[in-house]
């Protein structure tokens, strides 16, 4: 369903809850515009023959919550993006001995955390 002008209005008169989602529909390049809010509002209530239907308060939540939206619509599709490879690019370049791997088994553990503290008493022979 196509909104135009005169459901925008009775939208607004009902306070639907997509009316602002319409609204930034019809008046995106209004909205967005470098102007005030007041201003805008007015110029937008001008438009649709109400002064004072849209306020300053509705241009300001447009602006906040559906300006992603436009830049949405303009988003590089889908379909021109070049699959990921499954692999990194010089996966298939690695020969197998390069890297040395470690048996965990073979580890000594107790060689690794050795502590001697500073209080202790040591053995003199």
């Amino acid at each position: 369903m196509l909104i135009d002008e005169k459901l925008l209005i009775e939208l607004f008169e009902q306070k639907d809850r997509k009316r602002r989602e319409n609204l930034f529909k019809l008046f995106s390049q209004e909205i967005l515009a470098d102007l005030t809010l007041a201003r805008i509002a007015s110029l937008i209530s001008a438009k649709l023959g109400r002064p004072g239907l849209i306020t300053a308060q509705d241009v300001r939540y447009c602006r906040f919550y559906f300006k992603d939206k436009k830049n949405a619509v303009h988003a590089r599709p889908m379909e021109n993006r070049k699959p990921k490879p499954d692999q990194p690019l010089g996966a298939g370049k690695v020969q197998p001995g390069a890297f040395k791997v470690s048996d965990p088994d073979e580890i000594k553990l107790q060689d690794q955390f050795k502590f001697e503290s500073k209080f202790a008493k040591k053995n003199e022979t």
